[in-house]
């Protein structure tokens, strides 16, 4: 009997030792991953170090004379790898393999602490200053190939953790913990391959191959565990089941990287190993603080009811440098492949779409709208190239002028919108889905030819070959693009109607809601104003005698608002503060459709003295204030609507006549007779108008006379002031009857130090407001000399200087900064007019024009020190010139108080005086003679 008790006492006690072995192995396996994990944190601070001591190097290198600094590192911290090694749990083969393996990490994570120091030393020491950084060069290389042995040592002992894991707990597909385990481990081994598969070069002037289609293919994977991820989420309790959630996010911040990473690779970031490095560091960043601390969480979670295994983090490596590859840089660029679409067959379906097939077919427009505004800048970019390529055709006259230059630098083709919508076509029923992604590649192969045609001029004009052909190649380039902007257009248009039709072929699931009714609603509203932008073409294009009918329009916009809350019924107002309120966008897409007919009621036709064809306000405000609503309407509906598509300004790029320099003529039409010419007489009887903008004209002085603007006529009074600078330049404050026309030429006037101060807040996002100050400055680009600079200062949020003092030879790149500004922020007029007056007394010219141009549409508090320093340096030949912009001028009296402190001129802007205003500032001077 003793002996039988004794037996069955002693199977229990081993059934329960076994089991708290078991219990016991990962809580001692965690141990051994955060002693991977802490060494991988000291790897890739000691990395950190490396990247920004290379920089101070390449610095000191290209201009020796400051010390170079390295911080000083601690001694290791050695608590994670004693508690390895004192951990329990594991049997005693397997304990010995892994505090071998521990050993061995620990050896290497010294002899990088050990490397890293002798560096420090030899900094300290100044020693780079009498060996040429050739000891430096070998304590880098060290550390570099420490990194690499580090890391394949550390996937090497994790390989053997998860080896001794899986022993002590098989894998059982039916528990929700180890199956969502599994899939997480999955989605971390595939983001560590591509990590360990992506270079990053220590000297970022480094130009390589970069992994592209490494990218795209985890891109795209990452789309499949995003649809699929999860599956045994809801048997997980709280709070383990919201770690899941959070992994998922995380798989998209990643993705959002990607898709980033492919978009930015375009050919400036070709250029050098910056990009591909800014990439890897982020990627790896989001892997250790973001997807692995979720993983984390989830081990955390868990734990009560099952003991699972985290994962490591992950540590840097260093790249050993390539060997250039020289390639032709003189490749034509070959035409974009066309091809056959097939037709499109549309029936009516019986059942509405799938979610994922709306999601697909609105994915098709943002990819046409995203193409399109890359194309627009290119249009930007070849008009100011062409206006300042014509300068260079005399190669004798072209040699004694700046070089020629050209930059595309901000353009990228919109390749991972394509390769997310190319992996999602199979949502598109099979019988409609050739047509649409053969035309999806069209697009894709006209905007590459694009790219590739701005790749050519890059290297043309760096080689300054047409020194040598005389804008031959330029010419036909441009002549290409200028066919490649209407083909694109022509094919764009045909792919949003088969995308349309195909949604339409689809009934609603719900055509009773509210969302759908207005949705309807504001979308033949668009259409009618659609139908108005195309008739405006066709008549500045010459394809049409008459402008279009808006009378439907009109009464269309006017019902629209008559059956709002019809339309809108039982759908909540949140506001128009709150960017979730549908009401927003549902009212202002009405107001703007009634403004949108009368303002083509009111088009002139084509005239060359303006500097911006007339189109341009009717793109303007189609695209960024009737579509833009419309599709965020979409985009707050529950109601599968289908977005619409921008529409490009074919006439921002105009060619010119390669003989003259002249724009080429359109197709002939009838045109409005001319208006007569104003004489004097005919102003002196014109009444004044009741409340006139007065503009004083700068002076040292302070007997200034007045410039007022009648009737959208310039009248300027006399005055002959002579100023005669100390170093013998000789200025007069030039005499000018306005009433005739202004001068297009800054040939005998002062050489211009002009700061642009641009307020370039929200509220500057008006057709009255952006646009017309765009105008403004480009209106003077092509009048530049190369003595005459200009500068832009931007004080929307905080005040900064985006283009420091650059030449008038450089028209082009003054043109690509200005076409970029964007209005966004809160206004700092007080920070804004600060940094202006340092930056202008900094690049000050004497016996120039230095002037200050404020260009805002609102006034702003401005404190007694600004106001003294607008005096104070008005007196000393430096004045403050203000522009306001807006459907009607100003009342306010604080900046014209401004204007006269600092001794310039004040002037509301409109349409008709935006192309002459700046001009006129800079001629405010001219040279004596």
């Amino acid at each position: 009997m003793k002996f039988s008790f004794l037996i069955m006492f002693f199977l229990p006690f081993s059934s329960y030792h076994a089991m708290a072995q078991q219990e016991a192995a990962p809580t001692a396996l965690n141990h051994y991953v955060d002693f991977l994990s802490h060494c991988s944190k000291v790897v890739t601070e000691r990395f950190d170090m490396l990247r920004k001591y290379q920089s101070e190097v390449d610095a000191y290198r290209r201009k020796p004379g400051f010390g170079l600094r390295l911080p000083s590192s601690g001694p290791l911290e050695e608590y994670y790898y004693k508690t390895c090694l004192e951990g329990k749990g594991l049997d005693p083969v397997s304990r010995q393999e892994l505090n071998a393996e521990t050993g061995k990490i620990w050896k290497t994570l010294n002899e990088l602490d050990e490397a890293a120091k002798t560096l420090e030393t030899y900094v300290r020491l100044n020693t780079y200053e009498s060996d040429q950084f050739k000891q430096s060069d070998a304590h880098v290389a060290k550390i570099a190939s420490l990194f690499t042995v580090f890391r394949n040592e550390k996937n090497d002992f994790y390989k053997k953790i998860l080896q001794s894991y899986r022993k002590n707990q098989p894998y059982k597909s039916a528990d929700p913990f180890l199956s969502t385990e599994r899939e997480m481990e999955q989605v971390i081994a595939s983001q560590q391959a591509l990590l360990d598969s992506l270079p990053y070069y220590l000297n970022e002037g480094t130009k390589a191959d970069w992994p592209v289609a490494r990218i795209q293919r985890s891109m795209l994977s990452d789309e499949k565990w995003l649809a699929s991820f999860g599956k045994a989420q809801e048997k997980l309790p709280y709070p383990a089941s919201s770690a899941v959630g959070d992994f998922k996010n995380a798989i998209a911040s990643m993705q959002d990287v990607k898709r980033r990473a492919l978009d930015d690779h375009n050919f400036a970031a070709k250029q050098s190993a910056k990009h591909g490095n800014s990439v890897y560091v982020s990627l790896l960043q989001y892997f250790n603080q973001d997807l692995l601390v979720m993983q984390k969480s989830f081990v955390n979670y868990s734990k009560s009811l099952k003991k699972l295994l985290t994962y490591p983090s992950d540590s840097p490596v260093i790249t050993p440098e390539p060997t250039q590859d020289e390639r032709d840089q003189n490749q034509k660029t070959k035409p974009f492949k066309d091809q056959p679409v097939p037709a499109l067959s549309v029936s009516r379906a019986k059942a509405p779409a799938e979610k994922a097939t709306v999601r697909t077919l609105n994915g098709y427009i943002d990819f046409i709208n995203e193409s399109l505004r890359q194309m627009h800048l290119l249009q930007l970019l070849t008009r100011n190239y062409q206006s300042s390529a014509e300068y260079y055709r005399d190669p004798e006259r072209a040699a004694k002028r700046a070089d020629l230059t050209y930059s595309h630098a901000d353009f990228k083709l919109p390749l991972s919108a394509y390769q997310l919508l190319s992996n999602a076509a199979e949502t598109i029923p099979q019988a409609y889905r050739a047509p649409v992604v053969a035309q999806a590649e069209v697009l894709l192969h006209i905007l590459k030819e694009m790219d590739g045609l701005s790749i050519e001029l890059v290297n043309y004009t760096s080689e300054k070959r047409y020194l040598k052909d005389q804008l031959k190649r330029s010419d036909a380039i441009l002549d290409r693009y200028a066919m490649l902007f209407e083909i694109f257009d022509q094919k764009k248009e045909q792919l949003y109607r088969d995308i349309r039709r195909i949604h339409e072929s689809f009934p609603n699931a719900n055509p009773a809601s509210s969302w759908y009714v207005s949705g309807n609603a504001l979308l033949q509203t668009l259409d009618g104003d659609k139908d108005i932008l195309f008739g405006i073409r066709s008549y500045l294009g010459g394809k049409s005698d008459k402008l279009p009918e808006t009378s439907g329009v009109e009464a269309g916009a006017k019902q629209l608002i008559a059956d709002e809350y019809k339309n809108m019924k039982g759908l909540q107002r949140y506001g128009r503060s709150n960017g979730l309120c549908p009401y927003t966008p549902y009212e202002d897409l009405a107001a703007n459709s009634l403004r949108f007919s009368v303002m083509s009621q009111k088009l002139k036709p084509v005239s060359n003295g303006f500097s911006n064809h007339p189109y341009q306000s009717f793109y303007y405000l189609y695209n960024g204030e009737l579509v833009y609503l419309y599709n965020k309407f979409v985009e707050l509906a529950n109601a599968d609507l289908l977005k619409a598509v921008n529409q490009p300004d074919l006439f921002a790029f105009r060619r010119l006549s390669a003989e003259k320099g002249t724009e080429k003529p359109a197709e002939k039409r009838p045109e409005k007779p001319a208006e007569k010419s104003k004489t004097p007489a005919d102003v002196a009887e014109k009444k004044p108008v009741a409340d006139p903008v007065v503009a004083q004209v700068a002076s040292p002085r302070n007997d200034d006379k007045e410039v007022t603007f009648e009737n959208n006529t310039i009248i300027e009074s006399q005055r002959d002031t002579v100023y005669v600078e100390r170093l013998r330049v000789d200025t007069v404050f030039i005499e000018r009857n306005a009433q005739q026309n202004v001068t297009r030429s800054l040939e005998g006037f002062a050489a211009n130090n002009m700061i642009l101060l641009l307020d370039v807040s929200s509220s500057m996002n008006s057709p009255f407001k952006m646009p017309l100050l765009k105008r403004s400055i480009k209106s003077l680009l092509t009048l530049l000399r190369p003595e005459d600079q200009i500068t832009i200062v931007l004080y929307s949020g905080k005040a900064r200087v985006v283009l420091k003092p650059t030449s008038g030879s450089k028209a082009t790149e003054i043109a690509r900064m200005i076409d970029l500004l964007q209005s966004d922020g809160d206004t700092d007029g007080n920070e804004g007019l600060r940094l202006a007056y340092k930056t202008a007394n900094k690049s000050y010219i004497r016996g120039g024009n230095n002037r200050i141009v404020l260009a805002t549409d609102g006034e702003f508090p401005v404190s007694d020190e600004v106001m003294q320093m607008i005096e104070q340096n008005a007196r000393q030949d430096l004045y403050l010139t203000v522009f306001t912009f807006g459907r009607h001028a100003h009342t306010g009296q604080k900046l014209k108080k401004l204007s006269q402190l600092g001794q310039g001129t004040y002037a509301h802007v409109t349409e008709e005086s935006a192309d002459l205003q700046l001009i006129i500032e800079a001629q405010s001077k001219k040279t004596a003679r």
